[in-house]
């Protein structure tokens, strides 16, 4: 059989093909075979060339939470990793770091700011100790105060000493009951009204720092006001008369109270993503209605506990 004539293809050709071997040099262009072995064996003369590899980093422990990363953040956690001038200290930077003095003159230059920014860090870990630490230094310059303070409404009343102690100590008891109420009542109606749907925790975290950033604030203003002559501190505004208007710090307590009162509605209209007016009505309901019930709770839990107390002879009249 004879083939067409296009498709008949040379001897040289036929054998290059089935030897791999170019019996042609001066046509070997021309042959697909010739060509693609020349091709081949060109590339396989060429020296292998090296991977190429990212100018990566090296890899780091991070200090927060122990994972294997590089780079300025840790991409599990995202703590940051850069170099400070407490490097030297080793793994203890973090820790001075986060400690109480560290973290409180960090919020000290942006209150409003920075409180919400330890909020959101998930690297932040220690506000419970931050929160309590802040009531211990609040306690430590506002008990002597407590001591000395006549219980509100007793002016002029014959009452035995353990009597006003009782009452100092339920009166005390009665702030915090008040916070707490606060606290609750506060995300309630944030988490029904604001645009943002934060959780429980997140909340806590945020209302922990806040405490510890403004409890020794109130501490030791309460403390310091109270060494001046006719000193009215914050804790004795609604105990006031109108003879009392004229005393100086009785205003200092007063914007000194509502700057206090709104670093918490801006903290509040920060966290929660919400308007000025709406975070303001809000922590304002909030505040009002935990007064009205922790004065009415604690007015019922003194009056039952000093029946009691009076009744086992621990209390006199």
């Amino acid at each position: 059989m004879t083939l067409p004539l296009e498709r008949r293809r040379p001897v040289g050709e036929i054998l290059c093909a089935l030897t791999m071997r170019c019996y042609n040099p001066a046509r070997a262009i021309r042959h697909p075979v010739c060509a693609g072995d020349r091709m081949n064996h060109a590339e396989s003369t060429l020296p292998e060339a090296a991977p190429m590899t990212a100018n990566a980093s090296p890899s780091l422990a991070c200090g927060e939470c122990g994972a294997e990363t590089s780079g300025n953040f840790c991409s599990a956690c995202g703590a940051d990793l850069r170099t400070s001038a407490l490097s030297f200290l080793g793994p203890a930077a973090t820790s001075v770091r986060r400690s109480f003095p560290a973290v409180y003159l960090k919020i000290l230059r942006s209150p409003i700011r920075q409180t919400v920014a330890f909020a959101d860090d998930r690297t932040y870990r220690g506000y419970v100790s931050f929160a309590l630490t802040g009531i211990a230094l609040y306690i430590l310059f506002f008990v002597p105060i407590v001591i000395r303070m006549v219980v509100p409404g007793t002016e002029g009343a014959h009452l035995s000493e353990s009597m006003q102690t009782m009452m100092k100590a339920l009166s005390q008891a009665g702030i915090y009951v008040g916070m707490a109420l606060t606290f609750l009542l506060a995300f309630a109606l944030f988490r029904a009204f604001a645009p943002a749907r934060r959780p429980f925790p997140a909340y806590f975290k945020l209302y922990a720092i806040a405490i510890g950033f403004v409890a020794p604030i109130y501490g030791i203003y309460e403390f310091v006001i109270r060494l001046l002559p006719g000193g009215v501190g914050m804790s004795a505004l609604g105990n006031i008369g109108d003879d009392a208007m004229h005393n100086p710090t009785v205003w200092v307590s007063t914007v000194l109270a509502l700057l206090l009162w709104g670093y918490f509605a801006a903290i509040h209209r920060r966290f929660w993503s919400t308007s000025v007016w709406l975070a303001v009505v809000l922590y304002f309901l909030a505040s009002f209605i935990s007064n009205w019930l922790s004065y009415h709770l604690m007015w019922w839990v003194g009056f039952h506990t000093a029946r009691i107390l009076i009744a086992a002879g621990i209390v006199t009249p």
